[in-house]
């Protein structure tokens, strides 16, 4: 994009989000989206066919830069607290968003669920640790791999939907905790992995 798309962007992404926030996405028109970003509604349709498919990108786009800053190129020996620096990071995300999220993961979101694409960030992160050497799973092939990634990714999102019905402020730490004993000892951040390497599972 050049600096005047950045900037229509950045001004669609903030107006989707507010809309977002204040009700359903799937109730947003792109004519409603256009007039609260002011720009033409055609412009929109340069960006994205629907406000739900915008939210989404934008969702998305925060949740790429926590990976690409917690993850990319780490060292096996520093696996248990990137693992743990993203989660807190996509949690404090997640919170920030809170409205959206708890719309998008509950039982009633139909069409514009963020289930999918939340579990497709995971999985993602998960593969680049592996890809990257990072981790390793107890996996007999890519099958097997890919149902442990998407077996963390899922559990993940179900107690993140179950956290968000807390009142705010919510304690991420609190969280981590918890997750860290629900994981496998294999995996980096979790209970007993802190115990085994000397990492605490929920540093602050």
């Amino acid at each position: 994009m050049d600096a005047r798309q950045q900037k229509t962007y950045a001004r669609l992404s903030a107006t989707v989000l507010d809309l977002a926030t204040r009700g359903p996405v799937t109730e947003v028109t792109v004519s409603a989206l256009a007039a609260a970003a002011g720009v033409h509604r055609s412009t929109v349709y340069e960006y994205a066919a629907s406000p739900a498919q915008l939210l989404e990108q934008v969702l998305r786009g925060e949740l790429d830069e926590l990976r690409a800053q917690y993850l990319v190129d780490v060292d096996p020996a520093d696996a248990a607290a990137a693992v743990v620096g993203v989660t807190r990071a996509v949690l404090r995300h997640v919170d920030e968003h809170d409205a959206v999220y708890r719309r998008g993961l509950g039982a009633e979101s139909g069409a514009a669920s963020l289930h999918a694409m939340l579990s497709e960030h995971f999985q993602a992160s998960i593969d680049l640790l592996l890809e990257q050497h990072s981790l390793v799973v107890p996996a007999e092939d890519d099958v097997e791999r890919r149902a442990v990634a998407r077996y963390l990714a899922d559990g993940t999102i179900g107690a993140i939907d179950v956290w968000l019905t807390r009142p705010r402020p919510r304690d991420v730490d609190a969280f981590l905790a918890l997750v860290g004993r629900l994981t496998p000892a294999w995996w980096p951040g979790s209970a007993s992995e802190g115990r085994a390497t000397g990492v605490p599972a929920d540093p602050a």
